[in-house]
């Protein structure tokens, strides 16, 4: 890839990143605090949106690694500052998220083991 081309491409995923990051974390957040556990059907659509809301966050981290950033040279400080946080936003938000689903896998399976 041409190095000029290159460099234009890391500072627009630069500046578009700390907002798509914003956005999809404030709607994982309100969308998964929300109740929807009327019925089984209801509860297990609720469970996949957020795991599909997670999966997009997840993207947009691999998104930032992929194009090295946050770096020097693509942003100024404030930028860098503004991309630092949301990505460490939403990394303990994934953090979070792979806990939880870990803690509910284990308290299944405990569950499982008990009815055996």
């Amino acid at each position: 890839m041409n190095i000029k081309i290159e460099q234009q491409s890391r500072a627009q995923i630069a500046a578009f990143l700390p907002d798509a990051i914003r956005m999809a974390l404030n709607s994982y957040q309100k969308f998964s605090h929300e109740i929807h556990g009327e019925n089984e059907k209801s509860f297990k659509d609720h469970h996949t949106a957020c795991k599909v809301a997670i999966s997009h966050i997840d993207l947009l981290l691999k998104l930032a690694r992929w194009a090295d950033l946050p770096d020097g040279v693509t942003a100024d400080r404030n930028q860098q500052m503004i991309l630092v946080a949301a990505i460490a936003e939403a990394e303990r938000e994934l953090q979070d998220y792979e806990d939880q689903d870990d803690a509910v896998s284990n308290i299944a399976n405990d569950a499982g083991d008990q009815t055996s």
